[in-house]
């Protein structure tokens, strides 16, 4: 077996609670492991330990056994380790340390003193696989989400490791993307390489896992064949609080009632010589979830952050409510909710953040209060708000979003790296908000999110 852990317990420092207890698992070379569970449960922190992050760089009490190969894991530094792991981490900027995307990539290779036709080679190859040749010698900050975890996915596989272990690797990858990192993976797997992903959206990982191992509150609940997983029924994966290997899906939608709270005609948007919209016109109801979806980069972001008055436009007009307004007007009357939002947290604690800016009435305080209840966040209200998840903190600012009471809420990917018991959640509060009257936009590449609560489906080519 090339992994054994053993017994294995961990709690972070500072930390009264295990995220770790009692895990028992082999992974033998060649296998395709998926980690799958409930937000929390501790799935990323098993990452961690396989990658040497816990305990050498995020302190904490550790207890059993890791092998790799037959070594002692706790004893190899940093660097001996990633001579058997590749690494995709869930927020691709933390791994990067080149600005450019050509640089990002080969960095490993060039630590590793590989020849230079070799790096030219394994660059061109992983970068086709992918998708992303267009890329090359680009700014990495100037990418989309998107753009970013191919980079990062295909910077940890040219060195062509014995184990890879991804942790969200789809989190921001619409479903063309999602699907060429599954051919990737796949082929890589032929190769035989180990590989390991922490993963909530399952329905690109169907025909590839070996077995499934399913966690719940730091330990293994069950452990799943191929053929047993995707024999779940949907009633069972629910259960399980996961999301489906088959999700539903239904047809575009797009319709004009005339009432529109939001209307956006002949938007262009260029940035640095090249057009980002050309000529776009979009219309969204109110008391309806319109969808926003299609390819990473097409600019789905970008006129979402036009309609909020976050990015100025070159041409076009938009109206909320009938009336043209600029962009400090629109600022006033949206409420976007953006892919990383730690950018958007000020106060010191979870319900001072909810209530930011927020007259605190007694009638306002027990609102928030229940907010937070309902996006079970409630044992967080003392909290800083950076000390919590990505998918935590969007569901803070969501909360946020709701006691301002805008006429238009747009959300960017809110489900991303979400649960499917959260992510199922999140598809109820959101109908409950457009049912009072708001206009939502959700920009999303994910499946269920959309067939769950979507009214209207406007699609990027």
């Amino acid at each position: 077996m090339l992994i054994e852990l053993n017994d294995l317990s961990f709690g972070y420092a500072g930390s009264s609670e295990k995220s770790l207890k009692d895990i028992s698992l082999t992974v033998n070379e060649g296998e395709f492991i998926l980690l799958t569970g409930e937000s929390g449960c501790g799935k990323t922190t098993l990452t961690r330990i396989l990658n040497g992050l816990c305990p050498q760089f995020y302190n904490g009490e550790v207890s059993g056994s890791y092998l790799i190969d037959g070594r002692n894991g706790f004893d190899m530094s940093l660097d001996e380790i990633g001579t058997y792991i590749g690494n995709v981490f869930q927020d691709p900027r933390s791994q990067f340390f080149a600005s450019n995307v050509t640089d990002e990539i080969v960095l490993a290779m060039e630590n590793r003193n590989y020849a230079h036709d070799l790096m030219e080679r394994r660059l061109q190859e992983f970068g086709e696989m992918l998708g992303i040749t267009e890329l090359f010698d680009k700014d990495l900050p100037r990418l989309s989400s998107g753009e970013k975890q191919k980079v990062a996915v295909a910077a940890a596989c040219v060195t062509k490791a014995k184990i890879l272990v991804l942790d969200e690797p789809s989190a921001n990858l619409d479903t063309d993307a999602a699907a060429q990192l599954g051919t990737l993976l796949k082929t890589l797997k032929k190769q035989g390489v180990t590989i390991i992903i922490s993963e909530h959206r399952l329905e690109y990982l169907s025909e590839l896992i070996d077995r499934m191992v399913v966690m719940k509150n730091g330990r293994i609940i069950g452990v799943y064949s191929r053929k047993e997983a995707l024999a779940l029924s949907d009633e069972e994966m629910y259960r399980l609080g996961l999301r489906l290997f088959y999700p539903h899906t239904r047809p575009d939608m797009l319709y004009d009632t005339g009432d529109n709270t939001l209307r956006m005609q002949q938007i262009v948007c260029k940035r640095n010589n090249k057009t980002i919209l050309d000529n776009i016109t979009f219309q969204a109801e109110k008391g309806k979830i319109t969808a926003i979806t299609g390819r990473n980069g097409a600019g789905k972001t970008t006129l979402c952050k036009i309609a909020a008055g976050l990015m100025r436009e070159n041409s076009g007009t938009v109206s909320i409510n009938g009336e043209r307004l600029k962009r400090r007007k629109r600022l006033q009357r949206c409420f976007f909710v953006g892919q990383d939002p730690d950018y958007q947290l000020y106060a010191p604690t979870v319900i001072e953040e909810v209530l930011l800016n927020i007259k605190k009435s007694p009638e306002n305080i027990k609102r928030a209060e229940q907010l937070l209840e309902q996006l079970d966040l409630s044992a967080f209200r003392g909290s800083h708000p950076a000390s919590l998840s990505g998918g935590q903190t969007q569901r803070v600012l969501l909360a946020a979003a709701i006691m301002w009471e805008r006429p238009v809420l747009i959300l960017d990917e809110p489900t991303s790296g979400l649960d499917g018991r959260h992510m199922r959640e999140m598809s109820v509060l959101l109908r409950s908000i457009a049912e009072s009257g708001t206009c939502i936009l959700v920009i999303t590449h994910d499946i269920e999110l959309i067939h769950n609560c979507a009214d209207m489906i406007y699609r990027f080519s």
